[in-house]
């Protein structure tokens, strides 16, 4: 599920994309609108495109990633209009030895801030390791 119709501006850590409202159809509730919680996935889908950019320019692949957790979230409305045009804002906060990262992340509408929050994600370096070891968990 690709929700972000395009990337307007990164730098190091940074980045800024368009949403692309219309592909967030199966989120949408009886009224036609997208409840204000799916603003989470449009800022984890930001995270993972500027992790992709920043993979691409070290000459790596763009490798998997996971979303560990969200602190903060607050949204100014309780929907998002699909008529109106989204831009999601994430930057780096913090980087740990393990790839573990904080980012704060903010979507607008216009030049209104309708939502905000901190997402911690990782980017392991062993991924088939990881992926191993929720396997063996889900064994149990």
């Amino acid at each position: 599920m690709l929700l972000l119709k395009s990337v307007v501006d990164w730098s190091e850590g940074e980045l800024e994309a368009l949403v692309d409202l219309r592909d967030s159809h199966l989120f949408m509730d009886a009224d036609g609108k997208i409840p204000s919680w799916v603003g989470i996935e449009y800022m984890a889908q930001a995270i993972g495109a500027l992790a992709g950019i920043e993979s691409r320019r070290a000459g790596n692949p763009v490798c998997l990633g996971f979303l560990l957790g969200t602190r903060r979230y607050h949204a100014e409305l309780s929907h998002f209009d699909p008529a109106q045009e989204l831009r999601v804002k994430v930057r780096e906060l913090l980087r740990d030895e393990t790839n573990l990262v904080l980012f704060k992340c903010e979507l607008y509408g216009g030049e209104q801030l309708l939502a905000h929050a901190e997402i911690k994600a990782i980017q392991p370096r062993d991924v088939e390791a990881v992926m191993a070891q929720f396997t063996q968990m889900n064994a149990v």
